[in-house]
């Protein structure tokens, strides 16, 4: 099976405001996080997570600043806003039923009979 971006290409934004919602963060921490949390199963590409954070700070969910790491690199952090957080609780109160109508679609768990 191929783990791609293309699994959670829908919940892109929603994994990164739960992640920034723990703590600010730059791109490239985001991604180990969802490989690590994911144990090797998803990944993002460069292009899929700048996309998306770019879309999030242009609606306001995220706002960006630069800061200096222990090295003295500065690096460009992303931190979630009023309006990320609002967001993410919307989502997770819709989550357990989402959840349960994707398992139920995909893996066949459903009854349904045709009109003939």
């Amino acid at each position: 099976m191929n783990h791609s971006s293309e699994y959670i290409r829908g919940f892109t934004e929603y994994i990164i405001l739960s992640i920034l919602s723990k703590f600010d963060s730059y791109g490239y921490e985001m991604t180990k996080v969802i490989h690590t949390v994911s144990d090797s199963y998803f990944s993002l590409t460069e292009a899929t997570l700048y996309f998306a954070l770019k879309r999030m700070e242009e609606d306001g969910q995220i706002t960006s600043y630069y800061d200096k790491n222990k090295k003295g690199m500065t690096r460009k952090l992303y931190k979630i806003t009023p309006k990320g957080l609002e967001e993410l609780a919307h989502f997770r109160n819709d989550w357990k039923v989402i959840e349960q109508n994707i398992s139920n679609l995909v893996g066949g768990g459903f009854d349904y009979y045709k009109d003939e």
